[in-house]
């Protein structure tokens, strides 16, 4: 099953790309980044990565705290679930 996030605004709905190893190898670059602690800065550009070419960039820096903390963690799950298998 193909791993993709997903968020509402504004009425309107948003679905990733799926997960693959270009964001894969993103949030594990980050993750080994001594200057980023925790999830939601380890993965904030893999999700940009991952709506691209979907959302506008304006639409992604304009996203409310919730939703932001909501898709990273989201992502850090999927990570850690892809590592584990």
């Amino acid at each position: 099953m193909e791993k993709v996030l997903s968020f509402a605004q504004d009425g309107k709905g948003y679905t990733s790309k799926p997960l693959d190893f270009e964001a894969m190898c993103m949030i594990n670059e980050a993750h080994n980044d001594k200057n980023l602690y925790g999830p939601l800065m380890i993965c904030r550009d893999a999700v940009d990565y991952l709506f691209e070419g979907i959302v506008s960039q304006e639409v992604m820096d304009n996203l409310d705290v919730s939703t932001r903390t909501y898709l990273c963690i989201e992502l850090w799950g999927f990570y850690v679930e892809v590592l584990k298998s």
